[in-house]
């Protein structure tokens, strides 16, 4: 019996033809109710919960298989769309049921030779864009574009002024672009699986080559200050996540923060968990050298680490007027502010401020460079 209640939604989760389903605009939700997809129009939208901010999407339904293109991530996802519009099952099997139809907005328009009109194809690209490829797709609103001009500002194979985007295009083959004689859906498919792959592998291969010491090597503060000013005009989380990872290696807290700040502005709580206790130092949000090793306890509001304790059996070193505490098998990197509070400089105590815990300091505070080994 109860397969025979399924039946009627596997036929409508079926792969249909490119055009042939009735996406509806409006907010589609999870069965858990616990993400939701929104469309604007029956080609954009964005995708959100309610701790984060919504990450805007594409959908491309030039090949067999309909993608969702996650304009942030730099992913084209594929997805399923019943026939009457009231379901879509993504990758990952998460079915999303229409709760509230809405009033479909006008459809932006297509420019030729825009990322937007590639699609996949504009994100299968963007691991071997050009410099002005990838500040086109950055200037039309598509985050990993701009993450792709950071990583190669980063590599150096941009200049941080350039914001010509003249003769730069992104080309769907010929056998994926819709409305056209020589438009062939399974075709199309397979140029699309097999571009997604290639550029998935080239990424990969990108991180294994990676040095982690040229990750952490400051970017020039031209290059800095042109990805500030692409964050707080396009205002990109995942984007604006990774200026202000910039800002915080060449030791500028204020300017990450006011990257972090888009972020929160947008709606991911834990971007505003980590900046209303920074902006609340004003003048003192800088880094000042530390002489010593501190001591006694330091308490952070939330975060993964809250309590930091410097005692006599501290495992802590100054290295460049930084402090590098080994705990429970990590290294963490803390930095004092302008009031004499600390800042985390690491994956896990990252934009944490630590405040003194008065009445703790009762310890012989290690002489400058040392530590407990």
């Amino acid at each position: 019996m109860r397969l025979l209640n399924y039946l009627p939604t596997l036929f409508l989760l079926i792969a249909l033809p490119a055009g042939a389903d009735a996406l509806r605009c409006g907010e589609y939700r999870s069965t858990d109710g616990g993400m939701a997809l929104v469309f604007t129009t029956s080609n954009t939208g964005y995708r959100h919960n309610d701790i984060s901010e919504p990450e805007p999407l594409w959908v491309d339904r030039s090949a067999a298989q309909t993608r969702m293109v996650m304009l942030d991530d730099g992913v084209a996802e594929p997805i399923r769309i019943s026939a009457d519009g009231q379901r879509i099952e993504d990758d990952v099997v998460v079915v999303y049921t229409l709760r509230q139809p809405r009033a479909c907005a006008i459809e932006p328009s297509t420019v030729d030779g825009s990322c937007r009109a590639a699609g996949s194809h504009c994100i299968a690209q963007l691991p071997t864009a050009s410099p002005g490829q990838a500040q086109r797709a950055c200037s039309e609103g598509v985050g990993a574009g701009c993450s792709t001009v950071l990583r190669q500002l980063r590599d150096g194979s941009a200049v941080a002024a350039a914001d010509s985007t003249s003769n730069t295009r992104f080309e769907r083959p010929p056998a994926c672009r819709e409305h056209t004689p020589g438009h062939d859906l399974l075709a199309c498919e397979a140029l699309t699986d097999d571009a997604l792959v290639a550029a998935m592998q080239r990424v990969d291969e990108r991180l294994q080559q990676e040095d982690e010491d040229s990750l952490d090597s400051p970017l020039t503060a031209a290059a800095r200050d042109h990805l500030q000013q692409l964050c707080l005009q396009h205002r990109s989380g995942r984007f604006c996540v990774e200026v202000a990872e910039q800002q915080l290696i060449a030791l500028e807290p204020a300017l990450a923060v006011q990257a972090l700040q888009v972020v929160c502005d947008a709606g991911r709580v834990s971007a505003c968990e980590r900046t209303a206790p920074l902006r609340e130092l004003g003048a003192d949000l800088r880094v000042v050298p530390l002489l010593q090793v501190p001591c006694g306890r330091y308490q952070a509001d939330g975060g993964v680490i809250e309590t930091l304790d410097f005692g006599d059996g501290t495992r802590a070193r100054l290295r460049e007027g930084a402090i590098h505490l080994q705990q429970d098998g990590e290294t963490l990197v803390l930095r004092q502010l302008g009031n004499g509070d600390l800042l985390g400089m690491d994956a896990q105590t990252g934009y944490q401020r630590y405040q003194p815990v008065p009445g703790t300091a009762q310890c012989t505070p290690p002489r400058e460079g040392r530590g407990s080994p």
